[in-house]
């Protein structure tokens, strides 16, 4: 029976797919099972390299007191959710996870000219914090997943973890971070929109008002 139930994980992952489209399936499935302490002894370089990412996410999310959510678990609890996805801008014209708000981080921390941390200007590329702040909304223990594109794990750690160190330093306690990002739950065949988000629906119409010479 386990050999029957291996071949079927084995034709999953080297399926017809593209190979990222695979690899956040694979990491997925190998989050999940780390997550039910399942033994993972596959010789698949695949899986062992979905492995060492699935255990440097928890390792981290550990470390910085967050945590992570999968996306099917995600999706079935959304509504308990502020979600806000850290893509860089324009990105999202390739889909974002419906509802989502958006609102750019840089994939690292920043170090001021001095060496001392949080650089808000280097790491929200010069956004406001106070529209970040309104985001997240005055209820400091909300749920609030963060997610990017879901290929920066080790260095850099991504602009999801980026988001989360800020959002604990303004005081939110209740923080996750979506395991594989946007490309996991792509990749699931999750919902996606291309709508334009709450963030660039504002900065469209003032560009529009700009341009055009109106004031409010």
């Amino acid at each position: 029976m386990k050999k029957i139930i291996f071949v079927i994980v084995a034709l999953i992952f080297s399926g017809c797919d593209k190979p990222a489209n695979n690899h956040f399936l694979t990491l997925d499935s190998v989050y999940l099972q780390l997550q039910t302490k399942q033994m993972l002894d596959s010789q698949d370089p695949g899986i062992s390299k979905a492995k060492e990412e699935a255990m440097a996410l928890i390792q981290r999310a550990q470390l910085y007191n967050y945590q992570l959510i999968d996306s099917r678990s995600l999706e079935r609890a959304f509504d308990g959710f502020i979600v806000i996805a850290t893509l860089p801008r324009g990105i999202y014209n390739l889909g974002l996870i419906p509802n989502a708000m958006h609102f750019e981080f840089t994939k690292s921390l920043s170090a001021n000219t001095d060496g001392s941390e949080w650089n808000w200007k280097e790491d929200a590329k010069g956004q406001s914090k106070e529209k970040f702040l309104e985001f997240l909304g005055e209820d400091k223990n909300v749920k609030i997943v963060f997610y990017d594109e879901g290929e920066d794990i080790f260095a850099p750690a991504g602009s999801a973890h980026t988001a989360i160190l800020w959002a604990q330093h303004e005081g939110y306690t209740n923080l996750y971070r979506l395991v594989g990002g946007f490309g996991a739950w792509k990749a699931l065949g999750l919902k996606t929109t291309k709508e334009v988000p709450l963030c660039c629906q504002i900065d469209a119409h003032d560009s529009k008002t700009h341009h055009t010479g109106h004031t409010h």
